[in-house]
């Protein structure tokens, strides 16, 4: 990982760093009572993927690097990339990819837009069998509208997790291309 430097190195280390608060928030919704993380947190990390994908997209076209391995003659490259991790990075990506799984598989069932107002928990869904199609309002009660919130709270986190390390993935990539491409270039006289 010699050739993080610079502005790649921040990049990378901010990604993973966003991607491992993510993981936090996404690991608090398994403790037992109501939501550990804060919403307003799990909105933010959410809504910063959408730079930092950004940036990190940008980079890996500037760079070259999404040619490079995600082009049509370049099949295989991607995976020969990953070979030449390090070991910590390669378990710290597997990791995630497995974190990122068990939040989507456990979050996914109960997951629904739970509501409270003054007359109590529910959600509503559109009833497509009734003619016209109408609203139906479920109602929840208290423990179910916590696991609600926190299944939605545990989806987001895991979505913005994995876009953070996608991410922070495709820097390192960037940074590899254009330290192999600064390799490879001719001297000038």
């Amino acid at each position: 990982m010699e050739e993080l430097r610079g502005g790649y190195k921040v990049l990378f280390w901010v990604a993973l760093g966003l991607c491992g608060v993510d993981l936090l928030c996404m690991a608090s919704t398994w403790l037992p009572g109501g939501h550990s993380a804060p919403e307003w947190l799990v909105t933010g990390l959410f809504l910063s993927v959408f730079p930092a994908l950004a940036v990190a997209i940008v980079c890996g076209l500037v760079s070259g690097a999404a040619t490079q391995l995600m082009g049509s003659r370049n099949a295989g490259q991607l995976g020969s990339y990953v070979r030449l991790l390090p070991y910590a990075l390669k378990l710290a990506y597997a990791g995630v990819i497995c974190l990122v799984a068990l939040g989507f598989a456990t979050g996914a069932g109960t997951a629904e837009d739970a509501e409270a107002d003054a007359s109590g928990y529910y959600y509503t869904y559109w009833d497509k069998t009734a003619d016209p199609q109408q609203s139906v309002r479920v109602e929840l009660t208290e423990p179910e509208y916590y696991e609600a919130l926190k299944a939605d709270l545990r989806i987001s986190s895991a979505t913005s997790a994995v876009l953070h390390a996608a991410g922070s993935f495709l820097v390192l990539a960037s940074a590899s291309a254009t330290a192999g491409r600064a390799r490879t270039a001719p001297e000038l006289p």
